[in-house]
């Protein structure tokens, strides 16, 4: 077996190559771009805010910091009303195999979504995120071709090694305007050790359409689990768990060797002794026993859906590098939260969008004040965990320091104005907390204003 290892090196993705932005002359502000050192706060974040100390320690929830918000029962009903949602998570071991042409009909679809895109200028072909060479400039026909080609299976296996799931049988990038290889948007998602995908179409040369969960994609040259019946993965699933709640929480086969699994998979747990935790995990040749030291960074089942609980797991991931759909392994806005809602077996969608709608409240505020959009957020955090949307972000609210509202998400970038005008990018690139003023006179305007739903999971 290879060793299933999710943390990876990210190479920089902005300088040092002919993608780079060229730096702007010496004194300009309008339209220069600033890294963020990764020990500078963001502006306009006190260090205060961005320790979970501060928000745990909030006099308005010290007595129900541990109440649970939402319930295991109030979760299951949750995750049976967003099956209804377009994107939302669909099992992938359900019974009744998937319609071919229903899976046709989706294939063609995306594939002709984005040769629109290409063919308009809004979309360019471009290297692999960590790659030199450029794509032949036709070579988005051979999607066309893998797509027609395509062999239709029906087969549930699990995720050995982590890897990338494309939005089209593509290792070439796609690009918005202009080359900026940490946005790829044939980036779709990444998947991790665990993981449970239904396959429902290989090509001759290597790659593989599946229904991973939270979205369906594209795998190349994936290294899987032999094929398993709904049944028998639905039985491995449905056995005790250990629950994954740290990064990188290195497990040792009964054969000696090291993986390392993610925050929010989970594993069947066959014995739970004194020192360590006995599970199985998958490899190439079969499920395989594995074992995992005790510690704070797993758990038994699931956790309780509860305000420090959240807190605690985003605030852990405080200072990750920030990665579109996965890229390097790391995580953008909405793959933050979805490994922290899976922690409560919360099945979250991929897309920001999605992840707005799926609260035991969803509120629109839309074209409201920022006074009532304040207002309606105070409102919604004291009665539980608030999610806060604007179109392409989602952020975790955190609540009130010094008279300032803050957020915390795997963020960017965001603008500040120049005092001649315009304004200058800063890239942080990293899970960090913002006030909800970020933004504010510039094009783009502050994040409270572009904010549009508030996702509420409370009783």
């Amino acid at each position: 077996m290879r060793a299933a290892v999710t943390c990876s090196i990210l190479v920089s993705l902005y300088a040092g190559t002919a993608f780079a932005q060229a730096p702007p002359p010496l004194g300009r502000c309008e339209g220069s771009v600033t890294w963020l050192p990764a020990d500078a706060a963001p502006d306009g974040t006190p260090p205060a805010a961005r320790e979970l100390a501060t928000w745990l320690a909030d006099p308005t929830f010290a007595a129900s910091l541990d109440d649970e918000l939402v319930d295991p029962a109030g979760i299951d009903s949750l995750n049976l009303r967003n099956i209804e949602t377009i994107g939302a998570w669909r099992d992938p071991l359900t019974d009744m195999a998937p319609a071919s042409d229903n899976v046709d009909a989706e294939l063609v679809e995306r594939y002709t979504v984005i040769a629109a895109k290409l063919a308009s200028g809004e979309y360019v072909l471009g290297p692999e995120p960590t790659g030199t060479t450029f794509p032949d400039p036709g070579a988005y026909e051979s999607v066309r071709i893998r797509i027609e080609n395509a062999l239709p299976v029906d087969a549930v296996q699990a995720v050995v090694d982590p890897i990338d799931l494309r939005c089209v049988p593509l290792a070439a990038g796609l690009y918005r305007g202009r080359i900026d290889r940490a946005f790829d948007r044939n980036q779709c998602s990444r998947l991790h050790p665990g993981d449970l995908v239904r396959v429902l179409r290989r090509t001759t040369d290597g790659w593989l359409y599946v229904r991973a969960g939270h979205g369906v994609g594209w795998l190349e040259d994936a290294l899987l689990s032999p094929p398993m019946t709904p049944v028998a993965a639905r039985s491995l699933r449905n056995r005790p768990r250990l629950s994954i709640i740290g990064d990188l929480v290195p497990a040792v086969t009964a054969r000696g060797e090291l993986a390392f699994l993610r925050m929010g998979t989970g594993f069947p747990l066959v014995e739970d002794s004194d020192a360590s935790f006995q599970i199985l995990i998958p490899t190439a040749t079969g499920w395989t026993d594995a074992f995992v030291a005790r510690s704070p960074e797993v758990h038994v089942g699931f956790l309780p859906m509860t305000r420090k609980n959240v807190l605690s797991l985003a605030f852990a991931r405080m200072g990750d590098p920030y990665g579109w759909g996965g890229i390097g392994g790391f995580r953008d806005c909405s793959g933050l939260l979805l490994d922290v809602a899976a922690s409560f077996d919360l099945r979250l969608g991929r897309n920001s969008s999605v992840q707005a709608q799926a609260g035991a409240q969803v509120i629109d505020v839309a074209g409201q004040s920022n006074d009532d959009k304040v207002a309606a957020i105070r409102n919604a955090n004291a009665r539980g965990v608030v999610l806060l949307y604007m179109p392409g972000h989602i952020m975790l609210y955190l609540g009130v320091y010094q008279g300032r509202d803050y957020a915390l998400s795997a963020i960017s970038e965001y603008l500040l104005p120049c005092p001649e005008g315009g304004h200058r990018t800063v890239r942080i690139d990293r899970t960090d907390v913002t006030d909800l003023m970020r933004g504010q006179d510039t094009e783009r305007t502050a994040f409270i204003q572009r904010i549009a739903t508030l996702s509420v999971f409370a009783p």
